[in-house]
Order: C-alpha cells, then sequence, then structure tokens
C-alpha cells in the first residue's frame, strides 16, 4: 500500500471515529484547517466545498444551537473527497 492511500485510510478512519456526535466539529475542523495548510489539500478534490459546508453548519449551529443536518453534510462532504469519491 503506498502513503498516500495510507494517508487517506487513517483520514478517513479519523473522520468516522469522530462523526457521530456534533459536539466534535471542532475537532474535525481541526483537521480540515490543517490539510489546508499542508501539501495534502491537493488530493482533497472539493476543498473549497467542504470549507463553505463547515461555514454553514458554524452559522447553523449559532443561530439554532444544533444543526446535524449541516454537520452530516460537512462530514459527508469532508470523507467523500478524502477517499476520491467525490
Amino acid at each position: 500500500m503506498d502513503a498516500i492511500n495510507k494517508n487517506a485510510e487513517d483520514l478517513s478512519s479519523f473522520i468516522r471515529e469522530n462523526r457521530s456526535n456534533e459536539a466534535n466539529f471542532d475537532t474535525l475542523y481541526a483537521k480540515l484547517i490543517e490539510l489546508s495548510n499542508s501539501e495534502s489539500k491537493n488530493s482533497l478534490v472539493n476543498f473549497e466545498d467542504i470549507m463553505a459546508k463547515a461555514e454553514t453548519y458554524k452559522q447553523a449551529k449559532e443561530y439554532t444551537g444544533t444543526a446535524w443536518p449541516e454537520f452530516e453534510k460537512f462530514v459527508s462532504a469532508f470523507e467523500k473527497a478524502v477517499m476520491g469519491t467525490t
């Protein structure tokens, strides 16, 4: 297995571990920001789309206190990008 596939699998596993709880948004978002500042961001095909979904989640959370649908859209987009299925 090459390093790129291993990194994608590790990242996908990280996302799966954190996707079940909206309280993990900050953890997932921090990982996304870390990736955006690294050379790995080129592998995230729709990086701007993922960031837009994160911002939509943050805004919805601010106004409603919970935003599960927006959180799920963010996490799904992040996971799909990592696995190259976008």
